[in-house]
């Protein structure tokens, strides 16, 4: 699984996990909001009743300042003081929903009747008759009685309303705590095993692999070629491949490097031998040379002084073949058609063959130009050429072809093919490496040369041999932009 689909995940479920604690947190606030609206409206019960009880004391006072005498206007107060009880009463029912309530809301505007009642005829009473006696005694009726069962009713009904509201404070306070201690601890409970899954999932699938990475990686700095890395799934492994393909090359590069330092160094021992021995035996072969001139020498000593030159000249030609090797070449490319060169080369080639051995050609007519230099790939083709003629000791045929290949990438071929004894596996790996040969007369540079010239005019060459069937050798070059 992908690191970023990973975290998504986790990110997803500790999303989830917010998102819980958000709901209960709403879900608690909620309740604890509802609660408090219904204590607010307990309250407002018991404020409005406490309005109906001061209104219903003011309309008493009004009524017996009236009938003492006192102000004049108390009658329009108590009208007014009316209206307003009446409309208290209209408005304050609608906040009365269960029956128990209703009951005492209906016990009180019962009271308010007689109250009413009592109130009116004691000022009509009033204004119909002045016996002061009489009238005093329906006023105190109406405070003793009348109002004193209206106030009372109201009282008791407010105490209802009272007790009411505090067992509901204490119901829902008892709800609330009985619920925070179940679902709080469940759900820090949950949420602690979710994000401890979550963490090991992670921890399992990126923590612990990057770490045996990172192990593996500083047990390879002491020697990359005994780097292990362990294997993964998703991105992680794709890393893990990336770090050992790494180590693969800098194991490579280090080879190549090594190689190069010692190929440097025999590079610079040959050169100092070939120069060494090149003018001795420049020496020696023109004192032979001379000697031949004498006229006077038996046949024994001629064949000798003979057999110097032969030998001179072998040996002049390994030095030669050692010096072009070691002193460094810079290709000078044009553009070269590849059938022109052999066409140019091939017939002198034949006619140093031995007469066991037959050279053909298949040259492609269609081959575009490629940009190489000429001298050296002509020397590529002779060493190669030489190399299927040493093999070929048995006779047989030697092929030369050229092809073109217009796709995928537009590219000429030459390949050389023999028939000869091929070269042994053991020897295939080191075929490269300068003065390795498996023939007694090579001198091992012959591959190697035509190797770092082909590379050097931006070719390769690779060699595909069985044994006692034969070789091919396949050059591919790029073809010249045009």
């Amino acid at each position: 699984m992908k690191i970023s689909l990973r975290i998504k995940i986790a990110t997803f479920f500790l999303f989830i996990i917010v998102v819980i604690l958000g709901l209960e947190m709403a879900w608690i606030a909620t309740f604890s909001l509802n609660n408090i609206r219904q204590i607010q409206l307990h309250w407002e019960k018991i404020h409005r009743l406490n309005e109906l009880k001061l209104l219903g004391y003011k309309l008493l006072k009004e009524i017996a300042d009236y009938i003492d005498g006192q102000n004049p206007y108390d009658k329009a107060d108590f009208f007014q003081i009316h209206r307003q009880i009446k409309n208290k009463l209209y408005s304050t029912s609608a906040l009365f929903s269960d029956k128990e309530e209703k009951d005492s809301f209906l016990a009180v505007k019962n009271q308010w009747a007689k109250l009413e009642q009592s109130s009116l005829a004691l000022l009509q009473s009033f204004d119909e008759e002045k016996n002061r006696e009489s009238l005093k005694a329906k006023k105190e009726e109406l405070e003793k009685v009348a109002y004193i069962n209206f106030d009372k009713t109201i009282g008791d009904f407010q105490n209802k309303v009272y007790l009411k509201a505090i067992e509901t404070i204490e119901t829902k306070e008892g709800q609330l705590v009985q619920f925070t201690r179940i679902l709080i601890p469940l759900s820090f409970f949950f949420s602690a095993t979710a994000l401890w899954l979550v963490y090991r999932w992670q921890n399992q699938g990126i923590s612990l692999p990057l770490q045996k990475l990172i192990k593996s990686i500083e047990q390879a700095k002491t020697d990359p070629k005994k780097i292990l890395l362990p294997s993964f799934s998703g991105e992680i492994g794709k890393l893990s491949e990336a770090f050992s393909h790494l180590f693969e090359k800098i194991d490579s590069f280090q080879a190549k490097l090594i190689e190069s330092e010692k190929t440097a160094s025999i590079e610079a021992t040959a050169a100092a031998v070939a120069h060494g021995i090149k003018n001795p035996l420049s020496s020696i072969r023109a004192l032979a040379e001379v000697s031949l001139l004498e006229e006077n020498l038996d046949e024994s000593t001629r064949a000798t002084f003979k057999e110097i030159l032969i030998e001179t000249d072998i040996l002049n030609k390994r030095i030669n073949h050692l010096l072009s090797y070691t002193k460094p070449s810079i290709p000078y490319r044009s553009p070269t058609n590849l059938n022109e060169l052999l066409n140019s080369l091939l017939p002198s080639v034949a006619r140093t063959l031995p007469k066991i051995i037959r050279l053909t050609a298949y040259l492609d007519p269609s081959i575009p130009m490629i940009s190489v230099d000429p001298s050296q790939i002509e020397q590529v083709v002779l060493e190669l050429i030489s190399n299927a003629i040493q093999a070929s000791e048995q006779g047989g045929s030697i092929e030369i072809s050229t092809r073109y290949f217009p796709s995928p990438s537009e590219r000429v071929v030459l390949e050389i093919t023999d028939q000869g004894r091929g070269i042994p596996s053991y020897a295939f790996g080191k075929l490269f490496q300068p003065f390795f040969t498996t023939s007694v007369q090579g001198t091992g540079l012959g591959l190697a040369i035509a190797k770092r010239y082909t590379e050097q005019n931006g070719g390769t060459l690779t060699l595909e041999s069985q044994e006692g069937k034969g070789t091919t050798a396949r050059i591919e070059f790029r073809v010249a932009a045009s």
